[in-house]
């Protein structure tokens, strides 16, 4: 299972159907950080695209999360500085910076699978 957390639909969309192009079928989209924290309580996905703002507020809680079990994670967002200096467990993300091109984000999936 392949956890999604983005606020935009349109952009969920988008990387879920790269993700479906790419052989991984099994996304779980997410537009809180509460929600995808009560997801996360009983499963434990192959790895996660993180945008750190969300509609309930930046989720740090998932990233600290995610970073504690080794999770791997990308980052995907287009401020991310503020973000990370807001919450550094976002650094155990490997950084896409929004808008990136298809095959940025297949490659930082890729990464983020060979690093578990």
């Amino acid at each position: 299972m392949i956890l999604i957390l983005e606020d935009e639909p349109f952009i969920a969309l988008d990387v879920e159907e790269l993700l479906a192009a790419n052989g991984y079928l099994d996304a779980v989209v997410f537009s809180k950080g509460a929600d995808a924290l009560s997801w996360l309580m009983i499963n434990n996905p192959k790895f996660a695209i993180v945008d750190p703002r969300l509609l309930d507020g930046v989720c740090s809680a998932v990233a600290q999360l995610l970073a504690e079990r080794g999770t791997p994670f990308i980052v995907y967002s287009g401020e991310t500085d503020s973000v990370l200096v807001e919450e550094p467990a976002f650094l155990a993300g490997d950084l896409v910076s929004k808008p990136a091109l298809p095959e940025d984000i297949m490659a930082a999936i890729r990464r983020a699978v060979d690093s578990k």
